[in-house]
Order: C-alpha cells, then sequence, then structure tokens
C-alpha cells in the first residue's frame, strides 16, 4: 500500500511514519546494494565510500612504492633501512591482502572492473527508479 505524504502525516503517529519510512527504504534496491557493501567490506558503508576505500588503497600501494624506491636508492643507514624494509614489506603484504579480500568478495580481479561493477550497479538503479517514476 503506498500512502501520499500528506496521508501519512495526517493519519499516523511519528513512530508508525519512522517505521513506514524505514520499510519503505528497505524496499530500495540502493538499500540493498549498501547493505551488501556494508557487510562485505571493512571501512564502507555505502557505495560512494567503497570506491573511496579504493582509491585510498590504490593511493596507500603507490606511496608504498615511492618510499620503497626512495629508500633503496638512497641507502643512509642499513639497519635502520633493513627495518623499514620489513615495515613496508609488511604493510604491502597487508595491503595486497585486502585488496584480494576486496576482490574475492566482489568477485572481480582487478579495480577497474570494481569500478566498472559499481557504474553498473549505477546505471541498473537509475533505471529502475526511471521505470518507477513512469
Amino acid at each position: 500500500m503506498i500512502f501520499t505524504k500528506r496521508e501519512i502525516e495526517e493519519h499516523y503517529p511519528l513512530s508508525e511514519r519512522l517505521r513506514l519510512e524505514k520499510a519503505k527504504s528497505q524496499n530500495s534496491v540502493i538499500y540493498w546494494i549498501n547493505e551488501l557493501v556494508r557487510n562485505q567490506v571493512r571501512g564502507a558503508e555505502d557505495v560512494t565510500s567503497l570506491i573511496e576505500v579504493t582509491k585510498d588503497l590504490v593511493m596507500q600501494v603507490e606511496d608504498l612504492y615511492a618510499e620503497k624506491e626512495n629508500s633503496v636508492a638512497n641507502p643512509s643507514g642499513q639497519s635502520s633501512n633493513s627495518i623499514e624494509l620489513d615495515s613496508i614489506e609488511e604493510q604491502i603484504s597487508d595491503l595486497y591482502a585486502e585488496k584480494e579480500s576486496l576482490f574475492e568478495q566482489t568477485k572481480t580481479s582487478s579495480i577497474s572492473e570494481v569500478i566498472a561493477l559499481i557504474k553498473g550497479m549505477e546505471e541498473q538503479l537509475n533505471s529502475m527508479y526511471s521505470e518507477y517514476e513512469t
């Protein structure tokens, strides 16, 4: 049953309206996609934050590679470099594990596929909304 906003405001108390709004939002594909992202990807709450998390991971890996190249090119202290390299290698390993987990959970094999998947979801949502509005 679909109510107009005016009917809801006139006939239902706030608690009932909140319950109806929640039920309405749960019928949305966006709600369920965001729930999937929230439950499957640590640090992401919705599709937009999933993109940000993915970009952040890529930037971290690129920064780590740059740091590693700089430390290998300019060896100043051998023992401190060894500790730094171990730390960097551990961080890179962790980032790759997190990246692989993201790919595994989204059944993709590259960042571009994750972005394409997200864009495809957005297109599906837009088409569903346009169908619903007509």
